[in-house]
């Protein structure tokens, strides 16, 4: 990947609303006159005015003057956030985040968005300013998106500036780069993992919004679905963002000098991103002799005649990606195997020889297909229970395809 390019957006080029998925912007500018006395009154008494919000959900950016001086996250919470003015005009800017919309439940038509009650500043000479009052403005997009800097023949519009290493993370900065397609038919994918919230584009495609949230480190343990349903029953990846990778069609791509364009939101490192081919190396599958056969099995008489339906047997299916082929079999056990994917560990009842007839029916093959029945396995291996095959295989690019990766 060639070094990147940035634009530091500076909210002051940024225009009202930006929808990204189930996210809303919302951008309220109200200018404010301070006059020589607010000065003089605020270094006589060392106090500094103040934005004052009843009540917002779920997420303001403040900026004064084009710069960010903070934020609030919450669900309808007050907002108190000491600000610096200048004498003379200054730009007050509100960004306003929505995250979702309440869609059940009593009186979901009243939750709103937005702010709620008074909006104000604090600490003046001659009182509060009352900013409900004032005529604000509102406007629809992003200056980049105006101007479509994400496609390949309008990105040199922009005033793109060379990013360094070392530079610190901004907010509201659009970054672009070029990269060169991983040799291969593997799917493609970009790893996102250190930056923080925004979109991107390939080739002036867009992939979609990221968001690069790390789950809490504690509340994953041993999964029992039984009993009342809680939010945190059965939690996975702890410690970890909860995606980093996202698919870049091949379609989308040529050979080399493919453009990448992103919109970061609240700062990330851009030199850490990389462009990945990306194959499945693992596949597990389990299936009881209780499930139903596939779809295809069945026909029209099969819903009519009892009999028949109970001569069909349960089949496990296990394919490979194209281009692949199943290289070895990690586990397999037909009988009340324990644990879950690359986990898998026999239980008191075990054929013997499961392994070995999986390994025939499967390895040096793009998919294979194993009945579930106790005749395929020997015989029975423990007689009045539910018997379940589990498998774990791994994939390798078969003798005729090549891969590679950045």
């Amino acid at each position: 990947m060639q070094g990147f390019f940035r634009i530091k957006q500076g909210i002051q080029r940024t225009f009202g609303i930006l929808f990204i998925s189930l996210l809303l912007f919302g951008l309220f500018v109200p200018r404010i006159n301070v006059s020589a006395e607010d000065i003089s009154f605020w270094e006589e008494n060392q106090v500094s005015p103040t934005l004052s919000i009843d009540s917002m959900r779920d997420i303001l950016h403040i900026f004064v003057n084009g710069q960010l001086i903070g934020s609030v996250i919450g669900h309808w919470v007050k907002v108190v956030q000491p600000i610096q003015l200048l004498q003379g005009y200054n730009d007050l800017v509100l960004l306003s985040q929505t995250v979702g919309l309440q869609n059940y439940g009593a009186f979901l038509e009243k939750d709103g968005a937005g702010f709620k009650g008074q909006v104000k500043l604090t600490g003046f000479k001659n009182g509060e300013i009352d900013l409900s009052e004032y005529s604000w403005t509102y406007q629809v997009g992003l200056r980049g998106e105006f101007q479509k800097i994400y496609m390949i023949d309008e990105s040199e519009k922009a005033e793109w500036t060379d990013l360094t290493p070392d530079a610190s993370p901004s907010t509201f900065t659009w970054y672009k780069t070029f990269f060169d397609a991983p040799n291969g038919e593997n799917p493609v994918a970009l790893d996102l993992g250190s930056m923080g919230k925004g979109q991107a584009w390939v080739n002036g495609h867009h992939i979609g919004r990221y968001w690069t949230r790390v789950a809490p480190k504690d509340g994953c343990g041993k999964c029992d679905y039984r009993g009342h349903y809680h939010t945190s029953k059965c939690a996975t990846n702890c410690g970890n963002p909860t995606q980093i990778w996202y698919h870049i069609p091949r379609s989308w791509l040529q050979a080399s000098n493919n453009l990448l364009v992103l919109f970061e939101e609240t700062g990330g490192k851009p030199f850490e991103i990389s462009v990945k081919s990306r194959s499945t190396q693992t596949i597990c599958a389990e299936v009881s002799e209780s499930h139903y056969p596939s779809l295809q099995n069945w026909s029209p008489s099969d819903f009519i005649d009892q009999n028949s339906k109970n001569k069909m047997t349960p089949e496990m299916h296990l394919q490979c990606d194209d281009g692949h082929t199943i290289s070895s079999i990690e586990f397999a056990s037909y009988g009340t195997p324990q644990g879950s994917c690359q986990m898998f560990s026999q239980g008191q009842c075990h054929a013997p020889n499961s392994l070995a007839l999986v390994s025939k029916a499967c390895q040096g093959k793009g998919s294979c297909v194993i009945r579930i029945l106790n005749s395929a396995f020997g015989g029975d291996p423990c007689r009045g229970i539910v018997k379940t095959l589990a498998v774990e295989a791994k994939c390798a690019p078969s003798s005729t395809t090549s891969s590679s990766q950045l």
